[in-house]
């Protein structure tokens, strides 16, 4: 371990020379697993709703995170790196901190983020920043199947109103509105943006009678992957068996080669996903964490 002077470590805003020894250190974040920074750093960099800060020790990047805006009120806080020679030492405090406070100054009262349920050290530090578990998601995949799409339908603007609707109708908490609006961050689902995603063509819909049973919102990584991902997946227990049937025809319609999301482990979607050819693996689990910001 290289110790940090005193008064040496200070936190800034992320410049393009930190890139190369910023991937350097993210080499080894992990003994036995790849980090995806270097798969996703040019699009964060490029990306107006991002604040990535950077943990500089005399000139020298040692640590980092990421701090996104969603919405006006709603953030993601992610990436919380530090150089392995450089741990212990309160510098992942230091970046935390700072995201927090930047937080509260761009005027956000919400902040998420979400933690591998195997990083077992971190989770008592997500609790000690003041961070509040909302519940567990895991990854499920399952491969695009031939065939056109039978019981979805795309929804356009004139369906807000009802798929509003029935989306408050399929939900049984507060917490059960989240979507994860893009790569894996979670977020409100509002009118607003549920207007804007069947403005974008992201919304289906199963239907009984005249009665939405199921409603799929489409998500997308900042790192693609051939995958069509879920944002969003509610309904009836049958309207949700017949949507996870379909939304594989529909990932292979739309030229995807799996249909994959982050889906809560909650009834009745966990009890459906057991009887599909919808798989996980048990290292794909993920605790989510909220905090609301206060001055």
């Amino acid at each position: 371990m290289t110790i940090i002077p005193l008064d040496s470590l200070h936190i800034r805003p992320a410049q393009t020379s930190d890139k190369a020894p910023i991937l350097t250190f993210c080499q080894h974040t992990w003994d036995d697993e790849a980090d995806y920074i270097p798969d996703v750093w040019d699009v964060w960099f490029a990306d107006p709703t991002d604040h990535i800060l950077v943990a500089d020790c005399n000139g020298q990047p040692v640590g980092m995170t990421r701090l996104v805006q969603l919405s006006d009120t709603e953030g993601w806080w992610e990436a919380l790196r530090v150089d392995r020679a450089f741990r212990l030492q309160g510098t992942g405090h230091q970046l935390t901190q700072a995201a927090l406070s930047l937080s509260q100054s761009l005027g956000l009262t919400t902040l998420r983020t979400c933690v591998s349920v195997t990083n077992a050290s971190m989770h008592p530090f997500m609790q000690h920043q003041g961070f509040s578990p909302l519940g567990d998601y895991t990854v499920y995949y399952a491969a695009a199947n031939e065939g056109a799409p039978t019981a979805l339908r795309l929804l356009g603007g004139d369906d807000c109103d009802r798929a509003w609707a029935a989306i408050n109708s399929f939900v049984a908490e507060e917490r059960d509105r989240l979507f994860v609006a893009r790569g894996a961050k979670w977020q409100s689902l509002t009118p607003a943006n549920l207007a804007q995603r069947l403005a974008q063509g992201w919304v289906w819909g199963s239907f009984e009678g005249d009665t939405l049973i199921s409603l799929f919102i489409r998500s997308y990584m900042e790192s693609p992957d051939g995958t069509l991902w879920i944002g969003w997946l509610g309904g009836t227990a049958s309207g949700i068996q017949a949507a996870l049937d379909d939304m594989r025809h529909l990932a292979h319609q739309l030229g995807f080669k799996a249909i994959g999301g982050f889906l809560p482990q909650s009834e009745p979607l966990t009890t459906v996903l057991k009887t599909t050819d919808y798989d996980f693996f048990d290292t794909s689990v993920y605790k989510l964490y909220e905090k609301l910001l206060s001055d």
